[in-house]
């Protein structure tokens, strides 16, 4: 079976690409990726709104870090579907941002094959959230010879801070995993010319901040800080 990756930007259906939609509209499957139940899939309504009577899959992906209870639910989640999905030769699922970035698809594919299904991975790129940020501030991320670094603040203070001081430009994903140390590791990483922290870029209440109140804590997962010397 054929699995494919689609990346639909980071929420704003402006930005969702042609071949996206062409993709979710040929699936004989769609799954929907949940991080719980009873949660709301930006990813889901944003396919759902382009494409008019797509029925999906839910599949809930746990956000707490633990590899084995996440693959535990993707697992589970497949067998109890599997009616839905089973003897079906093409399948897709929406996720935000670009699908080869940080991508629950992934987690998708590892749990079909842990069902004994063979998949061919096909990757539909989309807009990232920090391609989408810098569009929404009108700056460039890197120009000529500089370096940029995209780094999830999942990765820890540590290994974060050790990537910012070895780069001229950079997207930090996930800042609100870095917590109440968020302005320490950006500061001893520094100086930075420019500092701003976007949340929910391409969403409602989409906004932005900048400076020393960048360097705040937040508990927003869909903020992206981008940071320049």
């Amino acid at each position: 079976m054929i699995l494919y990756g689609v990346g639909m930007g980071p929420g704003d259906r402006g930005l969702v690409t042609l071949r996206a939609v062409e993709v979710l509209k040929e699936a004989e499957v769609v799954f929907e990726p949940l991080s719980g139940r009873g949660r709301r899939s930006v990813a889901g309504d944003l396919a759902r709104d382009l494409v008019p009577g797509l029925v999906t899959v839910p599949v809930i992906f746990p956000m707490t870090g633990d590899d084995g209870e996440l693959m535990s639910s993707v697992t589970e989640a497949l067998r109890s579907t599997s009616p839905s999905w089973g003897g079906r030769s093409t399948l897709a699922m929406p996720v935000i941002g670009d699908s080869a970035l940080y991508s629950t698809v992934l987690s998708l594919k590892r749990g079909l094959e842990a069902l004994g299904e063979e998949v061919e991975l096909r990757l539909v790129p989309g807009i990232s959230a920090h391609s989408a940020a810098a569009s929404l501030l009108s700056s460039f991320m890197a120009m000529r010879n500089q370096v940029l670094s995209v780094i999830p603040g999942s990765a820890g203070p540590e290994r974060v801070l050790e990537a910012l001081r070895a780069c001229d430009s950079a997207a930090l994903y996930k800042p609100s995993a870095l917590k109440d140390r968020l302005g320490e590791v950006v500061t001893s990483s520094g100086p930075w010319e420019r500092v701003v922290r976007v949340h929910r870029v391409g969403l409602e209440g989409e906004r932005w901040v900048e400076g020393q109140e960048a360097l705040e804590p937040t508990d927003d997962y869909l903020a992206v800080m981008l940071l320049w010397r």
